[in-house]
């Protein structure tokens, strides 16, 4: 399989992932335990038989800087789980994947916050077509209206992946990516086990399914896809092709849950779609 074929199969299936949060009936907080839990017993699975030497440094040699962002990434990525599919409780996946989709931005105007420079003109053509898209999927600004509430929270998502997409740049070089995705989802289940009410926990045959589903083909499978694919394909390319998961997730929900998306969310994912390459093809272009 191309490693292009490969990319494009990893996003497809991560797309598919906020459809459990429809699908599958229990709370944010048990919903994302149970996905990290199997997902981090998944990879530890994978790491043991096929990537044993995929990081030749053992952890007990990592600075406890390192650590601490590690453990720091793994709660960020519970909250970032929690707030996607609370959003899609809310609203429904098209709605909260259209807010989750402006994370590109997020990541450009974080850099330029981090790197102490100024924001290019091309960033903030990008953020205000970025917010007009928004503007159009969002039925009135009012936090009573629960289709707001879910665009917004997909936001917040959006915002907190941008977050954690800055923290593995600097930590997937100490632990590699296998090992860096198995121990934030190992930091997240942890997290959530904490929250969680154990007594009230309550997992239908039905549910046990999904979660399973949801652990294994729709998040530590597309996790080990993705990362091997990124030694073959270009980053901008890679990121170009990350932004259709809003679009495959639509899709989804489209045909298999009979969530038809109005005109108006489907104007504003494709202007904030569009945003997302224009942004994408002015870097490559200036880069080059």
């Amino acid at each position: 399989m191309s490693a292009g074929l490969k990319l494009h199969l990893a996003v497809l299936l991560f797309g598919a992932a906020g459809l459990m949060g429809k699908v599958i009936a229990m709370p944010a907080t048990q919903l994302v335990l149970g996905r990290t839990l199997i997902g981090a017993l998944a990879l530890a699975l994978f790491i043991g038989f096929f990537a044993k030497q995929e990081h030749r440094y053992g952890w007990s040699l990592v600075g406890m800087s390192k650590l601490t962002l590690l453990v720091g990434s793994g709660i960020m990525l519970a909250i970032h789980w929690w707030t996607f599919f609370y959003a899609i409780q809310l609203a429904g996946v098209g709605i909260a994947v259209v807010g989750f989709s402006a994370f590109p931005v997020f990541v450009t105007l974080l850099e330029a916050l981090l790197q102490k420079r100024q924001v290019q003109p091309m960033d903030a053509l990008v953020t205000a077509i970025v917010v007009i898209g928004l503007w159009l999927v969002a039925p009135s600004i009012s936090w009573q209206n629960a289709t707001f509430q879910g665009l917004a929270w997909g936001v917040i998502s959006g915002a907190l992946f941008a977050v954690l997409a800055l923290l593995n740049k600097s930590l997937v070089s100490v632990f590699g990516g296998l090992h860096l995705g198995f121990g934030q989802q190992a930091i997240a289940a942890i997290c959530c086990g904490l929250l969680v009410d154990w007594s009230a926990l309550r997992i239908s045959a039905y549910d046990g399914v999904n979660l399973l589903l949801l652990g294994v083909l729709l998040t530590a499978v597309p996790h080990v896809m993705f990362i091997s694919c990124l030694r073959h394909i270009r980053a901008h390319m890679a990121a170009i092709v990350t932004s259709l998961e809003p679009v495959y997730a639509i899709i989804f929900a489209w045909l298999l849950l009979a969530e038809q998306p109005p005109l108006s969310t489907l104007l504003g994912a494709g202007i904030i779609l569009f945003a997302v390459v224009l942004g994408h093809w002015y870097q490559n272009r200036a880069a080059a």
